[in-house]
């Protein structure tokens, strides 16, 4: 617990508040105008030089026939769980969803409260911008079953949070939590967030 709490603390230094809406605008654009952004992942994807051209055919179909969904709301405690996350691995090195405690998203989320309905993690290695995160995930190469991309498109997930930090091996990473709802744990959330306001960071 001792650890959690340091982290905690230690994030601000790590993951900038404004990778949270940056993040959360890109994916609301994905789910709000799928058709549209169809266009925008085969420009960014074009840039991008192992991307397989015929996985990026695949994603741009599947926005093409993809329904808009509502848009994602921010939740505190969901930024927070992200945050653990991306410290630990920012310090660590390693990748996954496992934190290096043996901790399950679903664990490091209860540590910030409850969520309900559904609860799933989408984790981008090697990229810094909100596009590249969101155009990468949907196209989701090498990951058979585009877990991540049906992270993104699940309509029972109406609220998500977000962190970006450096990464030892890949540069930079980003983990994106979502859940159907999510109620936070008050003393808790609120003792960190005060923290990271008094220092600017929130």
């Amino acid at each position: 617990m001792k650890y959690v709490l340091l982290l905690s603390f230690l994030l601000p230094l790590l993951c900038r508040a404004s990778d949270d809406s940056a993040i959360l605008d890109e994916l609301n654009f994905a789910r709000t105008r799928p058709q549209e952004y169809a266009a925008i992942l085969d420009v960014t994807m074009s840039t991008i030089p192992w991307a397989d051209q015929r996985c990026v055919a695949e994603a741009e179909a599947f926005l093409r026939r993809q329904h808009p969904l509502p848009p994602l709301q921010s939740a505190t405690g969901l930024v927070m769980s992200a945050r653990d996350q991306a410290a630990d691995q920012a310090a660590s090195g390693e990748i996954g969803h496992r934190g290096s405690d043996g901790a399950s998203p679903w664990a490091r989320m209860a540590r910030w409260g409850q969520w309900t309905g559904r609860a799933g993690e989408a984790i981008s290695y090697g990229y810094s911008d909100a596009r590249s995160i969101v155009s990468t995930l949907i196209v989701d190469q090498g990951v058979p079953n585009h877990g991540h991309r049906h992270n993104i498109f699940c309509r029972d997930f109406r609220v998500a949070g977000s962190a970006c930090a450096p990464h030892p091996r890949y540069g930079a990473m980003c983990v994106i939590d979502f859940a159907g709802g999510f109620v936070e744990k008050g003393e808790k959330v609120a003792m960190v967030a005060d923290a990271w306001r008094a220092i600017g960071e929130y």
